[in-house]
């Protein structure tokens, strides 16, 4: 919008034609009758004007109290045609005032929207289609009145008028004052203008929250419908009165003290009645009686209904954006809260839905909420997206860092406290919507007008109107439905039925949901669902190519046939009433299994065929596997599919499984329904099975494949021609021991497959923490390069059921993505229509797909690829270096700091401040969650030896607050329930951090006693200098004993020292480093080191 200006409320007299209103120089007339934009402007011009143009809130009232009152919608002259997304006036003046509706302009659906259109009470402005129908307003210049000025309605002398009030301006500075609300934004804007020349003043407003309870107010009793805060307000605390400020922030809202902060005040006498029509209001209030639509809560005091939207799959969580677009298409809105009762209420929905659990439970569980300061117009202040004025606030007051890139705003489970976020997080969500208010079905086109089609537990409807394949799907889910997917011949057969109806012709194709995935060329259903059924017309689908493949249906033989996903084709919409239901976690093994038998959970598993004589028929493994008590392996879910696929590294040739076709859909043996698949690329490819006839006539395979993007996928083979391997698949015998490997790896421990080692970490995680994390123990994120690691860390996701950070990440900004390692990216294993962030990093799913999202969104965990040798080039290096200790008192590196763990050592905190102190640091303080999660990683390896490790940490009694060591201020902490009581803050009490889950707690400083860890900053290595050793080797002896001698000399005295010393020395003098300038040689150093660690274990 344009900066504010005094003149624009001016009332100057002009003259116009009958039927024009005059404002402001200029005449205005409404164009009743419904035309296009292009037509509209030609009966503008016939009349000697243009289409409107809108230069200030000023025009923008008028137009729409005296104009366009009850008309919802018409033309104004704005317009994109010239060059998209670049609008100008078509009267040619200067764009200099705008007033989009929020997400405005849009261009939706692609639709070519040139034309602008000023619509709802508050004249909103939307692009639209040119050719719609609308009504429309004409401007043009008019007539100057020989005239004064308009009248004053009736203020007083030295009162302003504008509708329906008068107002005055008072310039001596007081403390608050009462005034009138400001309801609307025409108001603030006429407002605005009487302060325009105060530059660096405030003014009182009657909005308040004099009882501190984090609500605002007017003193008048009027509801908050509108609200226009500055930047960083109403702010974190509560309490307080509103001020208006001036100069660069013009007009914006303030909160001040109410007490000791003065400032001038404006002054409003209604005088009844406006002269003008007033605006609409706001939507009509809710009814409180009003029913709420199935699956959604409310409570009887409350006039709207809630639902929360959550999903444990990090790709049906959604940005800001895209959950506010997701509330949207319901008819609803992203969650607003207007008191703390209506809060209270959602509060109590989640912990229903969710449990009330200890808050680490629910630690970085976060759901958006509506609250927003995206309008770069809006000064960045927060406003509420679906327009309720912002004054109740609940902003977790210790959490606000980074504010300048956190645009959107969270509910916190765990605290139930608001927290500022980055927009493009992928997060739940949750919507409200007024109580009687239908969830509606997007809108499409009078193409969709037919009722949907239910069959068996589906719903189907046929779109006759031609589109795309992903504009198809893409409208499929306006209806929360996919493009169809095939799964019976009975399906099949009542697809085909109705097709009959619908196509003019017998060979016209369908769009169905079956695709390619541009990454490696399979086959998937859009709506996530197996691959079982096939019905493939003879010769397709075609040889795989470069492009992506989409699948049709024909009308009458109801065969399928692939085609470029640019064709324009009819389509099919599938949905199911029903969720999918969450998988429940693998069961413990409970027997095991014989020799020659490999187990996994309660499977036992054997591969034949090594010896090329033992590879025979389909039928005749089977046959073999039901020998041997057991039947061809039936793969169930990626855990077990990654288990075999880790298990072929010494296989050479394909292996027949269970999966088989004698008709034209795939089952096991048995007649187990096919639950998950794992196809190659193109398959399943092979000649559709007899539609009649028991015996298998297509089987499948596990590729073991010289292309490794191949290994381990599936193909359907001819049953009776070809001879492969097989596996054979039996339940583990209870008699029998379970095998130590039988389950998923466990975070924690370290883990070997082929020539690597992984450590899994289990802890919320941004990509580059656990890079530094990983750093910390000698390791790097890890890096996939073959199908054989990636199986096995499938298997660790799978066993941790969280998604784990990988070692890939996103080169500058772009698309490409590449390994920290700096290994060649020669294999992938990317979900369909991935890498697709810009600037993300890559994680490893439960489903062992790679996906991406933002570099700073927390996973629950990652893998570290570990090092056997010395680690290498670190992706983040800081300055300086760590002492090189013994093993059992190495210093660890972490960012700037090094950092030595001793929970072997149980002592009281006195005792544990001197231990560090020699050791030439101090004890632990933790400054930000990073570090807290680095130090907790390192404290659970030794939760057996100590509960918890010593904080550096004080009370400081005279500024009230708590202080680390080096007398800085605490301004970051991680206090477990119920947190630090007023009780705690004393000189008595002393600080600690628990080993198994990273929380602080508060204890006493006597009687107990903690582990130790000591911290000291990273310092500039001694050098080492070759030119200050002698070149004569007989030279060297001599130093080389002199040096013995003189080190013997100072371990005797240092012995006969420490025994005169009553005071006690301990292992922490292993840690000491010497920094002296002479430079004395690494050998030196450590047998100084060796010399103090004597002494303290002859001591202890």
């Amino acid at each position: 919008a344009s900066l504010v200006s005094a003149d624009v409320w001016a009332n100057v007299k002009v003259e116009c034609e009958p039927s024009w209103q005059a404002f402001q120089g200029h005449c205005y007339r409404l164009q009743a009758e419904k035309r296009s934009w292009q037509e509209s402007k030609k009966m503008c011009l016939r009349g000697g004007g243009d289409l409107l143009s809108i230069h200030s809130m000023a025009e923008l009232e008028f137009i729409t109290k005296q104009i366009k009152q009850e008309v919802e919608e018409l033309w104004i002259g704005l317009n994109d045609l010239k060059l998209q997304m670049n609008f100008e006036w078509s009267d040619g003046s200067l764009v200099s005032f705008t007033h989009w509706h929020p997400f405005e302009p849009n261009n939706f659906r692609d639709s070519l929207e040139d034309c602008v259109t000023i619509w709802g009470p508050e004249g909103r402005w939307n692009d639209s289609p040119c050719n719609q129908s609308l009504p429309s307003i004409c401007k043009k210049a008019g007539q100057l009145s020989q005239g004064a000025a308009e009248e004053d309605h009736g203020c007083r002398k030295g009162w302003t008028w504008h509708s329906p009030s008068c107002y005055w301006l008072g310039e001596d500075p007081v403390t608050y004052r009462a005034l009138g609300p400001l309801s609307r934004r025409f108001e603030q804007a006429f407002v605005s203008s009487l302060i325009y020349n105060w530059d660096g003043e405030y003014f009182w407003t009657a909005l308040q929250d004099l009882n501190f309870t984090g609500s605002f107010r007017w003193l008048s009793g009027d509801e908050v419908m509108y609200t226009h805060w500055n930047r960083d307000q109403p702010g974190y605390s509560r309490g307080g009165c509103v001020a208006l400020a001036t100069g660069s922030a013009m007009g914006l809202w303030e909160v001040k003290n109410c007490t000791s902060f003065r400032a001038r005040y404006i002054c409003r006498q209604s005088l009844g009645t406006p002269v003008t029509p007033e605006l609409p209001g706001p939507d009509p209030t809710p009814s409180l009686t009003g029913a709420c639509p199935q699956g959604w809560g409310s409570d009887p005091k409350l006039r709207h209904c809630y639902k929360v939207f959550s999903s444990e799959r990090l790709q049906d969580k959604k940005t800001w954006v895209q959950a506010q677009g997701a509330c949207q298409e319901l008819g609803a809105q992203l969650l607003s809260l207007a008191s703390y009762e209506e809060e209270h209420f959602v509060a109590n929905m989640l912990n229903k839905i969710f449990g009330e659990s200890e808050p680490e439970i629910h630690e970085q569980h976060w759901f958006w909420i509506g609250l927003n300061r995206r309008d770069p117009g809006a000064g960045q202040s927060w406003r509420w997206s679906d327009g309720l004025g912002f004054s109740y606030h609940n902003f977790d007051r210790s959490r606000h860092d980074d504010d300048n890139i956190r645009g959107c705003t969270v509910l916190d489970l765990a605290s139930l406290q608001w927290v500022a976020m980055q927009c493009e997080t992928q997060l739940d969500w949750i919507c409200k919507i007024p109580r009687g208010t239908d969830v509606r079905e997007p809108d499409v086109s009078p193409q969709g007008r037919r009722e949907w089609l239910r069959f068996q537990e589906a719903e189907y409807k046929f779109f006759e109107h031609h589109s795309t394949w992903a504009q198809a799907q893409r409208i499929c889910t306006w209806f929360q439905a996919e493009l169809v997917s095939v799964h019976s011949q009975a399906e099949l057969d009542f697809l085909g039925h109705n097709l009959q109806k619908f196509s003019r012709g017998q060979e016209q194709h369908w769009w169905i949901g079956l695709h390619t995935s541009e990454n490696d060329g399979r086959f998937r259903w859009t709506d996530g669902s197996v691959i079982n059924f096939i019905s493939w017309a003879p010769g397709k689908p075609r040889p795989i190519g470069k492009d992506k493949k989409c699948v049709y249906m024909m009308a009458s033989r109801e065969d399928w046939g692939d085609q470029r996903c640019m064709t324009a084709l009819p389509y099919i919409c599938k949905r199911r009433n029903s969720t999918r239901e969450q998988q429940p976690p693998d069961p413990p093994p409970t027997g095991g299994c014989p020799s020659g038998w490999s187990q996994f959970l309660n499977k036992c598993f054997r591969i034949q065929g090594q010896d090329p004589q033992d590879r025979v028929k389909w039928s005749e493994a089977q046959f073999s596997c039901e020998q041997q008590e057991a039947q061809l392996v039936t793969i169930a879910n990626p855990l077990e599919q990654a288990f075999i696929t880790a298990s072929l590294p010494d296989v050479t040739f394909d292996l027949w499984i269970g999966l088989h076709a004698s008709q034209r859909d795939f089952q096991w043996v048995e007649q187990e329904p096919l639950q998950y698949a794992n196809w190659a690329p193109g398959e399943p490819s092979g000649p559709s099975p007899a539609p009649s006839g028991n015996i298998p006539t297509s089987c499948a395979v596990v590729l073991r494949s010289p292309s490794t993007h191949f290994t381990g996928r599936w193909d359907d083979r001819s049953c009776a021609e070809e001879t492969h391997g097989f596996i054979c698949q039996k339940a583990t015998d209870p008699s029998l021991s379970p095998s130590p490997a039988a389950s998923p790896p466990a975070p924690g421990a370290e883990l070997s497959y082929l020539n690597g080692t992984f450590r899994l970490l289990q802890k919320p995680l941004r990509w580059h923490d656990a890079l530094l994390l990983c750093e910390s123990r000698n390791a790097s994120l890890a890096h996939v390069l073959d199908p054989y690691t990636q199986a096995f860390l499938t298997q660790a996701a799978r066993g941790l059921r969280t998604p784990l950070w990988i070692g890939l990440a996103s080169e500058e900004g772009s698309r490409r993505y590449s390994w920290v390692s700096e290994e060649p990216l020669s294999y992938v294993s990317w979900q369909d229509g991935e890498p697709q962030l810009p600037g993300g990093c890559a994680y490893v799913d439960t489903d062992g797909a790679w996906r991406t999202t933002s570099c700073d969104t927390k996973l629950q965990g990652a893998v570290c690829g570990v090092h056997g040798g010395p680690p290498p080039p670190r992706r983040i290096s800081y300055h300086g270096s760590c002492p090189q200790g013994l093993a059992d008192s190495a210093w660890i590196p972490f960012r700037e700091h090094c950092y030595s763990f001793h929970m072997e050592l149980l002592l009281g905190h006195k005792e544990a401040l001197q231990r560090c102190q020699r050791a030439g640091g101090a004890v632990l303080s933790i400054l930000d969650e990073m570090e807290n999660v680095f130090v907790w990683e390192h404290l659970q390896s030794s939760e057996g030896q100590s509960r918890g490790a010593w904080l550096g940490m004080n009370f400081n009694p005279k500024g009230g607050t708590l202080v680390w060591q080096d007398n800085t201020a605490v301004n970051y902490s991680n206090w477990g329930p119920p947190g630090l009581g007023p009780s705690m803050l004393s000189h008595n009490s002393c600080y600690w951090i628990q080993s198994s889950s990273g929380l602080w707690r508060p204890g006493a400083c006597t009687n107990i006693t903690m582990g130790v860890v000591c911290k000291l900053p990273r310092a500039e290595a001694s050098s080492f200098s070759p030119s200050a050793l002698p070149e004569n080797p007989a030279a060297l002896v001599v130093v080389l004993m002199a040096v013995l001698l003189l080190l013997a000399l100072l371990t005797a005295a240092l012995i006969l020292y420490r025994r005169r010393q009553s005071v006690e020395r301990g292992a922490f003098e292993g840690a000491r480093y010497s920094r002296s300038s002479s430079g004395p040689s690494e050998a030196t150093e450590k047998n100084i080191l060796v010399s103090d660690m004597e002494m303290n274990e002859q001591q202890e």
